[in-house]
C-alpha cells in the first residue's frame, strides 16, 4: 500500500496485528463477502477499470466468494493478479483447505507470484529435489494460460528469480543479504505490478526493477538495524 498508494482500493481478508513472522500476532476476521462485494459495486457506479490483486485467504471459502465476483464483475476487472499465500521456507503455513482452495483461483488468473515452497506445494514437486527451472515448467504445465513470476528460487548466495510468460522463461539472480525481513515477496509484487501494468514496462524488464527497488529497501532497513522494512511512502 505504500507503494502504490492511492491507486489500492484495499479490501481486507483479515486484520493482523503484526506480519506472520512475528511471535504472538493476533488474527480478527471481518465481514468480508460484504466489503468485496460493496467495493465492487461503488467501482462499477463509478465507472472504475479494476485489476484485481488477491493476497492472503482468510479461510478456503473467500475464494469462492472472489470466484463469483469475478463472474459477476467481469465487465470492470481488467486483469487478475494473485499471490498464492500458502507458505515458505520449505513449510506449509496456512491450513490445508486454504491450500486446497488456490488452484481455482490460479486457473481463472492472468498472473501469480508464488514463491519456490508455494510452487511445489501446488504441484506436488519435492521440494528438496525440484531445480528452478523443473520447478517452474511444472507449475507452467499445471498453469497453462498462467503467467506468473516465482521468488526464493533455489540459488547459492544468490537472490533468483523466474518469468514465465508466453512460453518463454527468464531468469534474473542478484546477490543475497545476510537478513530476512516479512513481507519482501510483498514488496516485490507490488513494484512489479506499478512497473508492468502501470508503467508499461516489459515484464522481463519490470521483474528486474522490482527486484532491485525490494533490494534497495532491503539495504535500507539493514543500515538502520531496522527489525522491519524501511518503505517509504509516496511524495
Amino acid at each position: 500500500m505504500s507503494i502504490l498508494g492511492t491507486r489500492i482500493l484495499p479490501v481486507p481478508s483479515l486484520y493482523l496485528s503484526g506480519l506472520t513472522n512475528i511471535p504472538g500476532f493476533v488474527k480478527t476476521e471481518l465481514a468480508f463477502e460484504e466489503l468485496f462485494f460493496s467495493s465492487l459495486d461503488i467501482a462499477r457506479k463509478r465507472k472504475e477499470v479494476l485489476i484485481l490483486y488477491v493476497g492472503y485467504l482468510g479461510n478456503a471459502q473467500q475464494s469462492e466468494l472472489i470466484l463469483q465476483g469475478l463472474s459477476e464483475y467481469e465487465d470492470i476487472i481488467q486483469k487478475v493478479l494473485v499471490d498464492p499465500v500458502s507458505g515458505d521456507h520449505g513449510k506449509l503455513y496456512v491450513p490445508q483447505e486454504v491450500l486446497d482452495a488456490w488452484p481455482k483461483l490460479l486457473e481463472r488468473a492472468d498472473w501469480a507470484f508464488p514463491n519456490f515452497t508455494e510452487l511445489c506445494l501446488l504441484t506436488g514437486a519435492e521440494l528438496d529435489q525440484a531445480s528452478s527451472q523443473e520447478a517452474l515448467h511444472t507449475f507452467h504445465h499445471r498453469f497453462p494460460n498462467l503467467s506468473f513470476v516465482a521468488t526464493s528460487l533455489p540459488a547459492e548466495n544468490q537472490i533468483k528469480l523466474g518469468l514465465m510468460h508466453e512460453e518463454e522463461m527468464t531468469l534474473f539472480q542478484h546477490k543475497r543479504l545476510e537478513t530476512h525481513y516479512g513481507g519482501t515477496g510483498d514488496v516485490f509484487a507490488a513494484y512489479f505490478l506499478f512497473f508492468s501494468f502501470l508503467r508499461k514496462m516489459p515484464h522481463d524488464k519490470a521483474m528486474e526493477k522490482a527486484a532491485m527497488e525490494t533490494l534497495r529497501i532491503i539495504e535500507r532497513s539493514q543500515a538502520a538495524q531496522s527489525p522491519d522494512l524501511l518503505i517509504f511512502p509516496e511524495v
